[in-house]
């Protein structure tokens, strides 16, 4: 399970890093929203410190960095959120795993998720109570959570360190 959350949050970022190299039917992006409207078809869209708004019908994978993301047609792939947020309309559909660091994520109906939902130092709500079968995971892991987390590994360097640092004064001083 964890391979396939890396996976699906690696995948987009090795897009992005091919921003410059840019092929035919994909977008990238910098400071430039993304709109795919309604009867379009786009392969990857890559936006960092911009949106995507995805009415149209995306056929790869969607990557957002500093930026939001709105679906109201259709990604057939991963779509993959940092520090951002992403909403999912009840007519639309992610065909991959969704994944939102840092962010909120929102979808009215299970069928618009059809792989696995991860959302990362945010809230994932799920706006209608509909009847049905859900399909994959949906995990929330809230930013209290990396707060406790680093106070937590704060605490252990202190007392991992701090003795080590009294003994190297006092073996200093006796020299």
């Amino acid at each position: 399970m964890r391979a396939h959350a890396l996976s699906s949050f690696v995948l987009p970022l090795l897009l992005a890093a091919g921003a410059l190299g840019q092929s035919p039917g994909n977008r990238t992006y910098v400071g430039q929203d993304i709109f795919v409207a309604s009867g379009q078809q786009v392969h990857n869209a890559t936006c960092l410190f911009c949106s995507v708004q995805v009415e149209g019908d995306l056929t790869g994978h969607v990557f957002v960095l500093f930026g939001s993301l709105n679906v109201s047609g259709q990604v057939r792939k991963s779509a993959t959120v940092i520090w951002g947020n992403a909403v999912v309309d009840s007519q639309a559909r992610i065909g991959g795993d969704t994944v939102v660091l840092e962010g909120n994520a929102v979808y009215e109906t299970d069928e618009s998720l059809s792989g696995s939902a991860y959302v990362l130092g945010g809230h994932l709500s799920h706006v209608s109570k509909a009847n049905g079968e859900r399909r994959g995971h949906r995990v929330t892991v809230s930013p209290l959570f990396f707060g406790l987390l680093g106070a937590a590994a704060l605490l252990l360097l202190s007392i991992v360190i701090a003795p080590r640092a009294r003994r190297r004064a006092t073996v200093n001083q006796s020299s």
